[in-house]
């Protein structure tokens, strides 16, 4: 094999066998032919999500374009040989094809600093990873009408609800669920997906959302204006009123559907604290006005 396919059969090997990304690519991972390793990690990646044999009924293949993307994380540290190689990969034609760039870029990115310049491309050519992390600018359509398709098949739907209820890894990708979430309050089966994420997430990871929710409370007690100030704290703070703000505003419209939702509980806080920051926001606003 030559080196680059040596190198891409590497991570290929590394997103296979390695699902929490705690290490570097395998030195020696062996021989073996990239294609098929390829849909065996499409397979693996449907596996992670839950998702059947063919995923979401699709029977169309991996294909060759996530080759491409195997090539670009192998050789990142050259970003522009890497660019290059995300840039001659096309649309993807299957739901494998999607799975195979999620179980590669998620991969990497865990690996990398949130500045890496690379970041952006990766994103561009794993819609599903921009999905369940955020999009590179003009990418937040495409990611609507893959979450469309998701929510279209039952067992799509499951996995969207699971991953976007997972806690979100930055303040970016929290704001970017909340927005998701806000297209899906028109009707009662819209907000039903709604319900789902919360209720999920409280159900599973209770204790993180918690934390996140108390240190915004300390902050509106102790210092309301750190809520405005461009520092870690201050963005997990405004990012987290905004993880709670689609579930404050259906609290506010719909409350006897909320209520029905029996395994829906511990919002309170969050709710709350979120209506708090509104008018927080809204007397900064007025102020800015009056100070014209």
């Amino acid at each position: 094999m030559t080196t680059l396919t040596t190198a891409v059969v590497r991570i290929l090997h590394w997103a296979i066998t390695d699902p929490g990304a705690q290490g570097p690519p395998p030195r020696e991972p062996g021989s073996a032919d990239p294609v098929l390793l390829l849909e065996r990690l499409a397979r693996v990646t449907a596996a992670r999500l839950q998702l059947s044999d063919p995923p979401l009924g699709d029977p169309g293949p991996a294909g060759l374009d996530p080759l491409l993307i195997a090539a670009a994380v192998a050789v990142r540290q050259d970003p522009t040989a890497a660019r290059t190689a995300l840039e001659g990969a096309r649309e993807p034609a299957s739901v494998r094809d999607v799975l195979a760039r999620h179980g590669l870029v998620a991969h990497a990115l865990a690996t990398a600093p949130p500045e890496d310049p690379l970041r952006p491309d990766l994103l561009r050519a794993s819609p599903l990873t921009a999905l369940l992390d955020h999009p590179a600018p003009g990418g937040e359509e495409r990611c609507a009408q893959l979450l469309d398709r998701l929510l279209d098949h039952p067992e799509g739907r499951r996995a969207a609800v699971a991953a976007l209820a997972a806690p979100p890894g930055s303040p970016e990708t929290a704001r970017y669920r909340a927005s998701l979430l806000r297209r899906f309050r028109f009707t009662p089966g819209e907000r039903e997906f709604v319900y789902d994420v919360y209720e999920t997430a409280l159900l599973r990871h209770a204790g993180t959302y918690r934390r996140h929710t108390d240190r915004v409370r300390d902050l509106l007690r102790d210092s309301p204006a750190r809520l405005l100030a461009d520092d870690a704290g201050g963005r997990w703070a405004l990012a987290t009123m905004d993880w709670w703000e689609p579930l404050a505003v259906i609290a506010r419209r719909h409350p006897q559907e909320l209520r029905r939702r029996r395994m829906l509980q511990g919002y309170g806080t969050g709710v709350a604290l979120q209506r708090t920051y509104g008018r927080i926001r809204e007397w900064e606003d007025l102020r800015e006005v009056l100070g014209r």
